[in-house]
């Protein structure tokens, strides 16, 4: 068993922490009911298990043209999970063995917990479906960062000359493209705060312009096209080339492009850091969701304006009540597996960089 957690060491914004889940078992959640995914924990792992374990289960399935329902307690999803669990005790080089249940459920339960006891503490174990299709994942999460949210100001860009203002943009555009990071105009939070901040609620007359002022700045005025064009333009084919030839004409251009130059390997990544975005406790009908990964990382404009605060906050609140998803290594299972779990580093590089790359352009 697991539970979410991280210890924050500093912030990009003071934001409050929760710790953890509050006791949330890995095998909560439910399977998904929703014709749009594919994807679901299996509800009957959700609690403990009944003395009589469930004859059938039914999920949604989506085929990409149509959805449909299909019981997954089958003796075919028994036995790949039975295989799976003898080919990875065999990778292991461990002795594994299986008592069968009285049902298929309680055959499927039962290989649940020896899974779970031979793979250890180091790792967690699921149980999730695609399209009908039951298997084990095995996951563990990553070290987060320093900061507690990770959001990349793009405010700098306007005090920088124009070949390094285009050869900046590209960056951003490329790592954001990358590693599925998106602006603040993109997130449904985002359309909440301009709402809060438009809204007159008796402050001073002044205040309440200026904030609207900078609310509209944000939708259609220099904030928003500033944001947008990050998003969406890219000046150079050949970045390092660009980044390689520029001559930095003092300290700050220095250190930026130095961390433009250590950032080249986060441009074109096996994997970007939102496809670590795993949610291990998936609830099918939660009270709150859980804080998105890109709701934790993600580019704004400043991270010191009255919409960044507001954003700081709405997290703060919201994650009093919920749980951060994190990024996690996965490995799903079957009776091919050929290897063992193996723990990936990308996210602890990706945070350690950010971590100066913020440092240097707040």
């Amino acid at each position: 068993m697991c539970t979410i957690g991280r210890t924050p060491a500093g912030t990009a914004g003071k934001a409050h922490h929760q710790a953890d889940t509050g006791g949330n078992p890995v095998r909560g959640g439910q399977e998904r009911t929703d014709c749009g995914s594919k994807w679901g924990r299996n509800s009957f792992l959700s609690t403990a298990l009944a003395p009589v374990a469930l004859k059938n289960l039914v999920v949604e399935t989506y085929d990409g043209l149509q959805c449909g329902s299909i019981n997954v307690i089958t003796r075919e999803n028994y036995e790949f999970l039975r295989d799976s669990f003898f080919k990875y005790a065999l990778l292991l080089q461990k002795e594994a063995a299986h008592t069968p249940g009285n049902s298929i459920g309680e055959g499927i339960a039962r290989l649940y917990d020896e899974m779970d006891t031979l793979v250890g503490d180091d790792l967690n174990v699921n149980i999730e479906q695609e399209g009908g299709r039951l298997f084990f994942r095995l996951w563990k999460y990553h070290q987060w960062g320093s900061l507690t949210l990770y959001y990349f100001p793009v405010r700098f860009l306007e005090s920088l000359s124009p070949v390094l203002r285009r050869i900046a943009i590209t960056f951003i555009h490329k790592l954001m493209t990358a590693n599925g990071i998106s602006t603040i105009l993109d997130d449904d939070d985002a359309e909440f705060i301009f709402e809060l901040l438009s809204e007159d609620g008796g402050d001073d007359p002044r205040e309440w312009k200026s904030r609207v002022k900078l609310v509209r700045s944000y939708q259609d005025g220099k904030i928003g096209r500033l944001l947008r064009r990050v998003a969406a333009k890219s000046y150079y084919k050949d970045l390092p080339g660009a980044i390689g030839s520029y001559v930095p004409q003092n300290g700050f251009e220095r250190r930026l492009v130095d961390a433009m130059r250590g950032g080249l390997p986060f441009l074109a990544p096996e994997r970007g850091i939102m496809q670590y975005g795993y949610d291990a406790y998936y609830s099918e009908n939660p009270d709150f969701h859980p804080m998105y990964l890109q709701q934790q990382i993600r580019v704004v404009y400043d991270i010191n304006d009255i919409v960044s605060e507001y954003l700081v906050d709405y997290y703060n609140s919201n994650s009093r009540e919920t749980y951060d998803i994190t990024p996690v290594t996965t490995c799903d299972l079957s009776p091919d597996t050929g290897e063992l779990f193996r723990m990936e580093d990308y996210p602890e590089r990706f945070f350690k960089w950010a971590d100066e790359f913020i440092n240097i352009i707040c």
